[in-house]
């Protein structure tokens, strides 16, 4: 057997041992939030309650959108935050627990969105206005109650 042969046979046999070990735990999807997980979730997209002040946050961020973008940003806090407090809740209660945060924070920013168009009938989402008219704005209902 050559040296080539060897490391090649050594290769597959390393390939095996780790696939071995892949199949033996759970998947993880290599893709998604660390900690999240679709093996066994069954229907997460469920309202389930969440704590009330991570749900005042969340509409917030949303007011803050709107009021500091015109409706419009990267995402990248709210998905920082929603994140950040589904990985404290235990691994078979974080999927719903984010989908339900997604879900307040969409339909704040919508109750929003139609709250400017009210007040500025030609805003569109990005499109400046005079953000003084948010000052009358009152939050929506909570949907986790």
């Amino acid at each position: 057997m050559t040296v080539k042969q060897m490391i090649q046979s050594r290769q597959q046999q390393r390939i095996g041992e780790l696939a071995q070990k892949r199949q033996a735990g759970p998947h993880v999807n290599p893709y998604g939030t660390p900690g999240m997980s679709l093996q066994g979730a069954g229907d997460y997209r469920k309202i389930v309650p969440v704590d009330k002040g991570m749900v005042q946050r969340v509409k917030q961020i949303a007011f803050d959108h709107m009021q500091n973008g015109y409706g419009m940003s990267d995402g990248e806090d709210i998905s920082a935050a929603i994140r950040d407090y589904t990985m404290t809740l235990a691994p078979e209660d974080r999927l719903s627990a984010s989908w339900t945060l997604n879900e307040i924070f969409h339909q704040e920013a919508a109750r929003l969105g139609e709250y400017v168009h009210q007040q500025d009938p030609g805003w569109d989402w990005g499109k400046p206005f005079d953000t003084g008219i948010l000052a009358g704005y009152r939050q929506g209902v909570d949907i986790t109650a």
